[in-house]
C-alpha cells in the first residue's frame, strides 16, 4: 500500500458524547430528539462549503420554528467543535505506531471548514502528510469523486490506498473506486485488521495500551 487513508469524526475522534448533544439542543430551547434532525437535514451544504455557519444554523433554527440572532453563531460553531473533538487516544496510537514505520498517512473527512482548520491547528495533525476536507474539495463522502480526487492530490492509484472508516456506505463508496477498506469499529480491531490488511503485516498490538 502506498497509502493508509483514514476518515476523522467516529475513527480519529469518538461520537460525539450525549452530552454534548443535549448542550446543543439547549442552545436551541428544544430536546434533543427533536434537535437532531433540524441538525443533519442540511449538514451536507455546510460540509462541502456551500453556506457558512451562520447560514446553516439559520437554517437549523428555521426548521425548529425558534428565533435565530447572528450574534450567536460563534456560540454555536464552538458548541458544534466540541462535540466532534473527543479524540480517540488508542486510535492516535495506531497512527503514531503506522507514522513510525514510515507509512505514508492521509486524512480524509468530510468536515466543516472550521473544523478542517481546527484539525489542521492540532499538533497530532503533523502525522497525516496530507489532510483532506469536505469543505475545502468541495466533494463529500460517500461520493465516488472524493475518493478519485484525493488519488489525484496523493499521486497513486486507488488500489494502492488503504482506506478507513465508520461508515460503511463510505467504506462501500471507496470499495468501488478499487480502494481497499476497512470498517472501523474500535482501536483494537483496527489494529488486527491492519495486521492482515497490510503485505508486512503488523506486531499483535501496539506499544501501549490499546482500549
Amino acid at each position: 500500500m502506498d497509502w493508509i487513508v483514514f476518515d476523522y469524526a467516529g475513527v480519529i475522534s469518538h461520537a460525539p458524547p450525549d452530552q454534548a448533544g443535549v448542550r446543543l439542543a439547549e442552545a436551541a430551547g428544544v430536546e434533543p430528539g427533536v434537535f437532531w434532525p433540524a441538525y443533519w437535514k442540511n449538514r451536507a451544504a455546510y460540509d462541502l462549503g456551500a453556506v457558512d455557519a451562520a447560514g446553516y444554523w439559520r437554517d437549523v433554527y428555521r426548521q425548529l420554528g425558534r428565533p435565530f440572532r447572528e450574534e450567536d453563531v460563534d456560540r454555536l460553531v464552538a458548541l458544534d467543535l466540541g462535540a466532534w473533538f473527543e479524540i480517540n487516544d488508542a486510535t492516535l496510537e495506531i497512527v503514531e505506531a503506522l507514522n513510525a514505520r514510515g507509512m505514508r498517512l492521509a486524512l480524509l473527512s468530510n468536515a466543516v471548514v472550521e473544523m478542517a482548520r481546527l484539525i489542521d491547528g492540532q499538533s497530532w495533525a503533523r502525522l497525516f502528510r496530507h489532510r483532506l476536507f469536505s469543505s475545502d474539495l468541495h466533494l463529500a463522502k460517500p461520493g465516488a469523486q472524493i475518493y478519485r480526487r484525493a488519488c489525484e492530490i496523493l499521486d497513486t492509484r486507488p488500489e494502492d490506498v488503504l482506506f478507513i472508516d465508520d461508515r460503511q456506505e463510505n467504506v462501500d463508496a471507496a470499495a468501488s473506486v478499487g480502494m481497499t477498506a476497512l470498517l472501523f469499529t474500535d482501536a483494537a480491531r483496527l489494529w488486527a485488521d491492519l495486521a492482515f490488511a497490510l503485505p508486512s503485516g503488523m506486531p499483535a498490538r501496539p506499544s501501549g495500551q490499546v482500549r
